[in-house]
């Protein structure tokens, strides 16, 4: 039997080349973002252990000076926490797109997938065909011998 040739084989190996480099692009970014919600939550405890620990200073005596260090502390902390907040908004964002990106590539992976299992088929049914043909022809010749 003739071995199945894809002409359009090339063009497959691009296809899932692409999807692969979609799927790397997906992870890479669903990485960023797991590291960037990490900041967030450090940002998030460091505030909170500020703010208890400026209950605790109002307690006891403590000096006007400590307390605008303080506050200016907590204020720099949270400033820092929106920014984290809209670099992870970002992350979300970069998530989203690649994983529409790489949506498009397995859908367009799949397609010429089905091409080729299409034209393997119709491969297959052709020499089936000529196959019979010829034992047809073989046996009409040995019909006709008799």
């Amino acid at each position: 039997m003739k071995k199945f040739s894809y002409h359009l084989q090339k063009i497959l190996d691009l296809k899932e080349k692409e999807k692969e480099q979609a799927e790397w692009a997906f992870g890479k970014s669903v990485q960023k973002k797991t590291e960037e919600e990490a900041k967030l939550e450090r940002l998030n405890d460091r505030r909170e252990a500020l703010t208890v620990s400026m209950y605790a200073i109002q307690d006891r005596a403590c000096t006007a000076a400590q307390l605008i260090e303080m506050t200016r502390y907590r204020d720099a902390i949270d400033k820092a926490i929106v920014t984290q907040q809209n670099t992870l908004y970002g992350c979300e964002q970069e998530m989203e797109l690649c994983q529409r990106k790489l949506t498009f590539k397995m859908q367009e992976t799949r397609l010429w997938e089905q091409l080729k299992a299409k034209e393997r088929e119709k491969f297959e049914d052709e020499y089936k065909q000529r196959e019979q043909k010829e034992l047809d022809e073989i046996g009409l010749n040995q019909y006709m011998r008799r």
